[in-house]
């Protein structure tokens, strides 16, 4: 049964190909998320005459697509180049799936792992929710310094937050020249705790974490208080742009991003007392899109692992929070089922009987989809000749479709897809196509057949006719493998370097289509 499985999609590959790809899949191994890695492969137009490439779609944001001509003439090729930029440090596999005019499809395997520079963050490669929240919490503890209170305060005014010997209060732009805690004292400045003293008791090494302190003015800070922070619509006091009101407390705009990055780091790394930070998350995340870090917030981060030897990864890597669902509470990873069809209609315009096409169907989510239900077509035109009943996360389900049994005519019908997600999805595609009679006989002969020479390392074919037009051999999952020096009057067929699995031949004369299979140990 796999056998006649793989050789119905082979003969869709056949009977729709007009395209020929040099790979089917390009794989861009380890690349830095600072820089870019393209890889391209071509495109040949094997048919007798012109195709017109539609469109390339990609599932990842992480790789992008352009092609040199979408015009490709009867045996010409062209680029596909594809271009690989990773944001997050994780394995990306997804599917280019090539869109032809005609309505016939191709797919393409991408896979690339993105990489963090550094080792500072090797730990939280390919780690998402709870695990990556895990691992940030170990890394930002190993090594850790604590200065203590006082001397945490000291290196805030001196150092980290002092500017030509000038301090700048986070919450008013009021500035103050000093750079001690005595002179913070006389300058009426002191400093604030993003997340309150009480509710972690004022323990050590809470209290000394330079990541979530900063130079306040006096009046501000007690302004301030222990109030959640949240948007204020009716301010009881204001200044600088930070107002209290309704119970919240709103940062002047400048402050906003840093607040929130403090907020996120001192959770993870300690923890969320009080449940402090869960009925905040919703706008501290907003905050920290909105307001995404500067040079000033790197610059700080640098300054302060100098002294305390670990860093805040949410000004590092602002991204880590697209894998983080839940900050505060514990963050068990959803399971996602979700599929997404190559097009949203399709027009295979021209075809015949014999001939088929393949749709393709990529998973999109976080699980492998299994025990997909029903795939059917709503009037019956369409034939469903073939599909996997699952497909793996970042892979792409191959549908084959045929024409068989119908009266040369215009039909419309309508592929019904019932995927097995947690909400019961179902995908329509309505698909219209031009039915005309075939003049070409497709058939599979039983006389012919083919043996590989495991000693010679050449494939010898027997009762071949002599009216030869094209000779193809194709692996397993359809990919057509380039053959030098074939000719009409031929019976070996050098095999060198092919790793060992089935193949199939394809022999094409002037009336008929011929299939045979051999096996390289």
């Amino acid at each position: 049964m796999r056998i006649i499985t793989f050789l119905l999609v082979l003969t869709s590959v056949v009977s729709q190909a007009q395209l020929r790809l040099s790979a089917e899949q390009l794989d861009f191994s380890d690349v830095v998320t600072t820089s870019i890695k393209e890889l391209s492969m071509d495109i040949t137009n094997s048919s007798n005459s012109p195709v017109s490439i539609a469109d390339v779609v990609v599932y990842n944001d992480a790789f992008t697509v352009d092609y040199s001509n979408a015009e490709i003439a009867s045996g010409s090729t062209t680029k596909l180049k594809v271009v690989f930029s990773p944001t997050h440090n994780i394995i990306h596999n997804t599917e280019a799936i090539i869109l032809v005019s005609n309505g016939s499809q191709y797919s393409v395997d991408l896979i690339g792992a993105g990489r963090y520079e550094g080792t500072y963050y090797a730990g939280t490669f390919n780690k998402s929710y709870q695990a990556l929240k895990d691992e940030l919490k170990t890394i930002l503890a190993s090594g850790y310094t604590n200065l203590g209170y006082s001397a945490a305060r000291d290196r805030m005014y001196g150092n980290i937050d002092n500017v030509n010997g000038k301090v700048t209060c986070v919450y008013t732009g009021r500035v103050a020249t000093f750079n001690t805690r005595s002179g913070a004292n006389s300058s009426s400045f002191n400093c604030e705790h993003t997340w309150p003293q009480s509710l972690f008791s004022s323990r050590e090494p809470e209290r000394a974490d330079i990541h979530h302190l900063f130079p306040t003015d006096v009046n501000s800070n007690s302004r301030r208080g222990s109030f959640p922070f949240g948007l204020v619509s009716s301010a009881t006091w204001s200044e600088g742009g930070s107002k209290v009101g309704g119970g919240k407390f709103e940062p002047r705009d400048a402050q906003k991003g840093a607040t929130a990055r403090a907020m996120m780091y001192f959770a993870i790394r300690y923890q969320d007392y009080s449940n402090f930070i869960d009925g905040q998350e919703s706008i501290l995340r907003e905050w920290h899109k909105n307001y995404p870090p500067l040079e000033w917030d790197s610059t700080r981060n640098a300054n302060i692992f100098t002294y305390q030897k670990n860093r805040n990864p949410f000004i590092d890597h602002p991204e880590f929070t697209e894998r983080i669902g839940k900050i505060g509470a514990n963050d068990v990873a959803p399971e996602i089922k979700s599929a997404e069809v190559s097009v949203s209609s399709i027009d295979f315009l021209t075809v015949k009987p014999a001939d088929q096409r393949t749709v393709y169907l990529v998973n999109s989510g976080n699980t492998d989809l299994t025990g997909i239900g029903n795939i059917t077509t709503k009037n019956g035109d369409l034939k469903v000749i073939d599909f996997s009943s699952s497909v793996k996360v970042g892979e792409a389900l191959a549908l084959i479709i045929g024409f068989s049994g119908l009266t040369p005519g215009s039909y419309e019908d309508e592929l019904q897809i019932d995927l097995n997600t947690q909400i019961g999805e179902s995908i329509s595609v309505p698909v219209t196509f031009n039915l005309v009679a075939s003049n070409i006989e497709r058939e599979v002969i039983s006389k012919f057949f083919s043996f590989y020479n495991s000693v010679e390392k050449s494939l010898t074919l027997r009762n071949v006719p002599h009216s030869i037009k094209e000779v193809s051999i194709y692996s397993i999952n359809g990919r057509c493998i380039e053959l030098d020096d074939i000719s009409s009057s031929f019976t070996d067929i050098p095999f060198r370097g092919y790793s060992s699995g089935l193949y199939f031949v394809i022999i094409k004369t002037e009336n008929k289509i011929l299939t045979s299979r051999f096996l390289v140990d």
